[in-house]
């Protein structure tokens, strides 16, 4: 789409009531997760406040394979916002890893909404309690295409433990993995996905479990290697059986958006995002949770320069060492 003829430089701003004469309708497309998943919610309520509130646009909600799929639509044009995690979107920037083949420098940054909570389940009569116990074991790691399993294959590789030499791995669902963990086939099971957990809810009705923690040295080598990833801890009393808070470590769940959508039209998305959040907490309640302290966590590519702009207007705290570290070219 040439977002240029529809979203002309000219475009006259109308602050009052947040609308926008534009030379034409413009289509804005959110993929997110195949219809029903938690970031689907969140984009469809983010779709509606939008059309809502800004004139002259069109934004869908998009039922999509994943955060994966997600970035390679985005480089093709077909998405204009692409629901990432922090640290996936990394790869997807730099058109690396699982993104080889991904336009470099078409995904960006935009609002991070809620963190990933990195989960290393067993059972607790399984021995494990370092990851030096996960050698010569069967672990879980996540599906392929999944942010969750190139995740985990970052996790194993700063602690040099090696597929097939070091453990056997298997890739699939979170809930076939659980099932696995319940029958002797598996484990331990690694997985990175926002609190509570469906399957490991199901685990604790049956079997008592626990989560391996992370100390500062082990996430501080993390993240030399991923700066998206930071420090988290999983609530006491998410789970049955977790009576204090486990520390681990994850990164945003995150919007991201083409840098080639024009700075006016994203300036004042953001603006109407950032100043309806409490409306947004009815949608879900994470939505509500975000604010100008939580917009830039995780991220290590640069911001939409329409989002920088705003987030330098509303104080967000760290935007000008956040935009230093990514100068204008």
């Amino acid at each position: 789409m040439n977002y240029l003829r529809q979203w002309g430089f000219g475009a006259l701003l109308v602050l009052a009531t947040v609308s926008v004469e534009a030379a034409g309708k413009t289509y804005i497309s959110f993929g997110s997760c195949p219809v029903g998943c938690t970031s689907y919610t969140w984009t469809a309520g983010i779709a509606d406040l939008l059309n809502r509130k800004i004139d002259g646009i069109e934004a869908v909600a998009e039922g999509t394979k994943g955060y994966i799929d997600n970035a390679r639509l985005l480089s093709k044009g077909d998405l204009q916002v692409a629901m990432a995690t922090t640290a996936s979107a990394v790869d997807a920037y730099n058109g690396r890893g699982a993104f080889k083949g991904v336009k470099p420098g078409r995904m960006v940054s935009w609002m991070s909404i809620a963190s990933t909570y990195t989960h290393v389940i067993s059972l607790e009569d399984s021995g494990i309690s370092s990851f030096a116990d996960l050698k010569g074991k069967n672990v879980g790691m996540g599906q392929p295409g999944g942010t969750s399993l190139i995740d985990t294959e970052a996790l194993m590789a700063t602690f040099g433990l090696t597929e097939g030499k070091d453990f056997k791995p298997f890739k699939v669902r979170l809930g076939p993995m659980i099932d696995g963990l319940t029958d002797g086939n598996i484990d331990a099971v690694i997985w990175a996905g926002s609190i509570p957990l469906g399957p490991v809810i199901k685990l604790t009705a049956t079997h008592k479990m626990k989560l391996l923690e992370f100390s500062d040295a082990e996430v501080k080598a993390l993240q030399a290697e991923h700066p998206a990833f930071y420090r988290v801890t999983i609530p006491a009393g998410t789970y049955k059986g977790v009576d204090s808070g486990v520390r681990t470590y994850g990164n945003g769940n995150a919007m991201t958006i083409d840098a080639e959508m024009p700075e006016a039209l994203v300036y004042e998305m953001t603006k109407v995002i950032m100043t309806n959040l409490k409306d947004l907490g009815k949608v879900h309640p994470a939505l509500a949770k975000m604010s100008k302290d939580t917009v830039l966590k995780g991220f290590s590519v640069p911001l939409h320069p329409g989002a920088l702009r705003y987030y330098r207007e509303i104080g967000v705290p760290g935007v000008e060492e956040f935009a230093a570290k990514f100068p204008s070219k």
